[in-house]
Protein backbone atom coordinates (compact mmCIF):
# COMPACT_ATOMS: atom_id res chain seq x y z
CA UNK A 1 0.00 0.00 0.00
CA UNK A 2 1.04 3.62 -0.47
CA UNK A 3 1.47 5.64 2.75
CA UNK A 4 -0.94 8.57 2.84
CA UNK A 5 -0.86 10.13 6.28
CA UNK A 6 -0.47 13.61 4.79
CA UNK A 7 -2.70 16.66 5.12
CA UNK A 8 -5.35 17.29 2.51
CA UNK A 9 -4.24 20.04 0.11
CA UNK A 10 -6.80 22.45 -1.24
CA UNK A 11 -6.81 22.79 -5.05
CA UNK A 12 -5.26 23.84 -7.32
CA UNK A 13 -2.69 21.13 -6.68
CA UNK A 14 -1.03 20.96 -10.07
CA UNK A 15 -1.86 22.76 -13.28
CA UNK A 16 -0.54 23.89 -16.62
CA UNK A 17 -2.02 27.18 -17.88
CA UNK A 18 -1.80 28.07 -21.58
CA UNK A 19 1.49 26.21 -21.86
CA UNK A 20 3.47 26.22 -25.06
CA UNK A 21 6.48 23.95 -25.40
CA UNK A 22 9.01 22.97 -28.05
CA UNK A 23 12.64 21.89 -28.18
CA UNK A 24 12.92 23.51 -31.59
CA UNK A 25 10.70 26.47 -32.65
CA UNK A 26 10.10 24.90 -36.08
CA UNK A 27 8.56 21.89 -34.43
CA UNK A 28 6.05 22.98 -31.79
CA UNK A 29 5.11 20.10 -29.54
CA UNK A 30 2.30 21.79 -27.61
CA UNK A 31 0.51 25.10 -27.53
CA UNK A 32 -2.42 26.32 -25.45
CA UNK A 33 -2.06 23.40 -23.06
CA UNK A 34 -4.47 23.65 -20.10
CA UNK A 35 -4.39 20.73 -17.69
CA UNK A 36 -5.12 20.34 -14.03
CA UNK A 37 -4.94 17.54 -11.50
CA UNK A 38 -5.79 17.31 -7.81
CA UNK A 39 -5.61 14.74 -5.01
CA UNK A 40 -8.74 13.00 -6.31
CA UNK A 41 -7.30 12.64 -9.83
CA UNK A 42 -6.98 9.20 -11.41
CA UNK A 43 -5.71 10.06 -14.88
CA UNK A 44 -4.37 7.86 -17.66
CA UNK A 45 -2.33 9.50 -20.44
CA UNK A 46 -2.31 7.85 -23.88
CA UNK A 47 -0.93 8.82 -27.26
CA UNK A 48 1.25 7.51 -30.05
CA UNK A 49 4.99 7.47 -29.61
CA UNK A 50 6.22 10.95 -30.41
CA UNK A 51 2.88 12.52 -29.41
CA UNK A 52 4.56 14.00 -26.35
CA UNK A 53 3.41 11.84 -23.42
CA UNK A 54 6.81 12.04 -21.69
CA UNK A 55 6.99 15.76 -22.38
CA UNK A 56 3.62 16.27 -20.65
CA UNK A 57 4.87 14.28 -17.65
CA UNK A 58 8.07 16.36 -17.47
CA UNK A 59 6.12 19.62 -17.74
CA UNK A 60 3.81 18.47 -14.93
CA UNK A 61 6.78 17.48 -12.76
CA UNK A 62 8.54 20.76 -13.44
CA UNK A 63 11.50 19.03 -15.09
CA UNK A 64 10.86 21.02 -18.27
CA UNK A 65 10.03 24.72 -18.26
CA UNK A 66 7.28 25.96 -20.60
CA UNK A 67 8.38 28.27 -23.43
CA UNK A 68 5.32 30.32 -22.49
CA UNK A 69 2.46 29.82 -20.06
CA UNK A 70 2.83 28.62 -16.47
CA UNK A 71 3.04 25.52 -14.36
CA UNK A 72 1.44 26.00 -10.96
CA UNK A 73 2.03 23.56 -8.15
CA UNK A 74 0.84 23.64 -4.54
CA UNK A 75 3.80 24.40 -2.28
CA UNK A 76 3.22 21.16 -0.34
CA UNK A 77 2.92 18.98 -3.43
CA UNK A 78 5.31 16.03 -3.23
CA UNK A 79 5.50 13.94 -6.38
CA UNK A 80 6.60 10.31 -6.44
CA UNK A 81 7.76 9.35 -9.93
CA UNK A 82 8.19 5.83 -11.26
CA UNK A 83 9.62 4.86 -14.63
CA UNK A 84 11.48 1.95 -16.16
CA UNK A 85 14.46 4.30 -16.30
CA UNK A 86 14.43 4.47 -12.49
CA UNK A 87 14.45 0.69 -12.29
CA UNK A 88 17.39 0.52 -14.71
CA UNK A 89 19.24 3.15 -12.65
CA UNK A 90 19.13 1.21 -9.37
CA UNK A 91 22.59 0.61 -7.89
CA UNK A 92 23.18 -3.07 -8.68
CA UNK A 93 26.16 -3.53 -6.38
CA UNK A 94 24.39 -3.04 -3.06
CA UNK A 95 21.50 -4.91 -1.46
CA UNK A 96 18.01 -3.38 -1.22
CA UNK A 97 18.44 -2.45 2.45
CA UNK A 98 21.67 -0.55 1.68
CA UNK A 99 20.03 1.05 -1.33
CA UNK A 100 17.35 2.65 0.88
CA UNK A 101 19.92 3.47 3.57
CA UNK A 102 22.06 5.37 1.04
CA UNK A 103 19.03 7.20 -0.32
CA UNK A 104 17.33 7.95 3.02
CA UNK A 105 20.02 7.80 5.72
CA UNK A 106 19.33 7.91 9.43
CA UNK A 107 16.62 5.28 9.91
CA UNK A 108 16.92 1.87 11.52
CA UNK A 109 17.52 -1.28 9.48
CA UNK A 110 14.12 -2.39 10.76
CA UNK A 111 12.46 0.55 8.99
CA UNK A 112 14.16 -0.16 5.67
CA UNK A 113 13.20 -3.83 5.93
CA UNK A 114 9.63 -2.93 6.80
CA UNK A 115 9.47 -0.58 3.81
CA UNK A 116 10.80 -3.28 1.44
CA UNK A 117 8.58 -5.93 3.03
CA UNK A 118 5.53 -3.88 2.07
CA UNK A 119 6.51 -4.57 -1.55
CA UNK A 120 7.29 -8.25 -1.13
CA UNK A 121 11.07 -7.88 -0.75
CA UNK A 122 11.46 -9.84 2.48
CA UNK A 123 14.00 -11.98 4.32
CA UNK A 124 17.18 -12.77 2.44
CA UNK A 125 15.86 -11.12 -0.73
CA UNK A 126 16.44 -7.78 0.99
CA UNK A 127 20.12 -8.55 1.60
CA UNK A 128 20.95 -9.94 -1.84
CA UNK A 129 22.72 -7.67 -4.33
CA UNK A 130 20.13 -5.85 -6.44
CA UNK A 131 21.91 -7.28 -9.52
CA UNK A 132 20.68 -10.77 -8.59
CA UNK A 133 16.99 -9.77 -8.41
CA UNK A 134 14.51 -10.45 -11.21
CA UNK A 135 12.98 -7.62 -13.25
CA UNK A 136 9.79 -7.76 -11.21
CA UNK A 137 11.71 -7.70 -7.93
CA UNK A 138 13.75 -4.69 -9.07
CA UNK A 139 10.48 -2.89 -9.90
CA UNK A 140 9.29 -3.64 -6.36
CA UNK A 141 12.50 -2.18 -4.92
CA UNK A 142 11.98 0.94 -7.06
CA UNK A 143 8.41 1.21 -5.68
CA UNK A 144 9.70 0.88 -2.12
CA UNK A 145 12.23 3.64 -2.81
CA UNK A 146 9.65 5.92 -4.44
CA UNK A 147 7.11 5.64 -1.60
CA UNK A 148 9.55 6.03 1.30
CA UNK A 149 9.35 9.86 1.41
CA UNK A 150 5.49 9.66 1.48
CA UNK A 151 4.54 11.53 -1.71
CA UNK A 152 1.00 12.87 -1.98
CA UNK A 153 0.90 12.51 -5.77
CA UNK A 154 2.17 9.71 -8.02
CA UNK A 155 3.21 9.90 -11.64
CA UNK A 156 3.75 6.36 -12.91
CA UNK A 157 5.22 5.77 -16.35
CA UNK A 158 4.61 2.16 -17.50
CA UNK A 159 4.68 0.78 -13.94
CA UNK A 160 3.58 -2.74 -14.90
CA UNK A 161 6.62 -3.89 -16.92
CA UNK A 162 7.89 -7.16 -15.40
CA UNK A 163 4.94 -7.39 -12.99
CA UNK A 164 2.70 -10.46 -12.87
CA UNK A 165 -1.12 -10.32 -12.82
CA UNK A 166 -1.33 -10.66 -9.07
CA UNK A 167 1.10 -7.79 -8.47
CA UNK A 168 -0.72 -5.59 -11.00
CA UNK A 169 -3.99 -6.18 -9.15
CA UNK A 170 -2.30 -5.39 -5.83
CA UNK A 171 -0.91 -2.19 -7.37
CA UNK A 172 -4.40 -1.21 -8.58
CA UNK A 173 -5.87 -1.85 -5.11
CA UNK A 174 -3.15 0.21 -3.44
CA UNK A 175 -3.68 3.11 -5.88
CA UNK A 176 -7.44 3.01 -5.30
CA UNK A 177 -6.99 3.20 -1.53
CA UNK A 178 -4.39 5.98 -1.80
CA UNK A 179 -5.70 9.41 -0.73
CA UNK A 180 -3.51 11.39 -3.14
CA UNK A 181 -3.48 11.98 -6.88
CA UNK A 182 -2.40 9.54 -9.59
CA UNK A 183 -1.32 10.06 -13.20
CA UNK A 184 -0.56 6.93 -15.15
CA UNK A 185 1.01 6.18 -18.52
CA UNK A 186 0.23 2.54 -19.19
CA UNK A 187 -0.68 -0.01 -21.83
CA UNK A 188 -2.09 -2.36 -19.24
CA UNK A 189 -5.81 -2.26 -19.85
CA UNK A 190 -6.54 -4.06 -16.61
CA UNK A 191 -4.72 -1.49 -14.49
CA UNK A 192 -6.29 1.40 -16.41
CA UNK A 193 -9.77 -0.09 -16.01
CA UNK A 194 -9.29 -0.63 -12.28
CA UNK A 195 -7.79 2.76 -11.50
CA UNK A 196 -8.47 5.55 -14.00
CA UNK A 197 -11.46 7.89 -14.08
CA UNK A 198 -10.15 10.27 -16.72
CA UNK A 199 -8.27 9.87 -19.97
CA UNK A 200 -5.86 12.39 -21.48
CA UNK A 201 -5.19 11.81 -25.18
CA UNK A 202 -2.04 13.43 -26.60
CA UNK A 203 -2.33 14.12 -30.31
CA UNK A 204 -1.69 16.93 -32.75
CA UNK A 205 -0.05 19.25 -30.24
CA UNK A 206 -3.01 19.13 -27.86
CA UNK A 207 -4.18 17.03 -24.95
CA UNK A 208 -7.83 16.04 -25.12
CA UNK A 209 -9.53 15.29 -21.81
CA UNK A 210 -12.18 12.58 -21.58
CA UNK A 211 -14.09 12.22 -18.34
CA UNK A 212 -16.00 9.24 -17.06
CA UNK A 213 -15.25 5.60 -16.43
CA UNK A 214 -13.60 2.98 -18.56
CA UNK A 215 -16.71 2.35 -20.65
CA UNK A 216 -16.71 5.99 -21.77
CA UNK A 217 -13.18 5.86 -23.09
CA UNK A 218 -12.54 2.19 -23.94
CA UNK A 219 -12.89 2.73 -27.71
CA UNK A 220 -10.55 5.72 -27.73
CA UNK A 221 -8.03 3.74 -25.69
CA UNK A 222 -8.17 0.84 -28.15
CA UNK A 223 -7.79 3.20 -31.09
CA UNK A 224 -4.68 4.74 -29.49
CA UNK A 225 -3.20 1.33 -28.67
CA UNK A 226 -3.79 0.21 -32.26
CA UNK A 227 -1.97 3.26 -33.62
CA UNK A 228 0.97 2.36 -31.41
CA UNK A 229 0.90 -1.27 -32.48
CA UNK A 230 -0.12 -2.55 -29.03
CA UNK A 231 -3.33 -4.26 -30.21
Amino acid sequence: SFPDNFEKLSPPILQLDEVEFYYNPDHRLFSGLNLSADLESRICIVGENGAGKSTVLKLLMGELTPVSGVRQAHRNLKIGYFSQHHVDQLDLNVCSVELLLNKFPGRTEEEYRHQLGGYGITGELATRPVASLSGGQKSRVAFAQMTMPCPNFYILDEPTNHLDMETIEALAKALNKFRGGVILVSHDERLIRLVCKELWVCEGGKVRRIDGGFDEYRDILHEQFRKEGYL
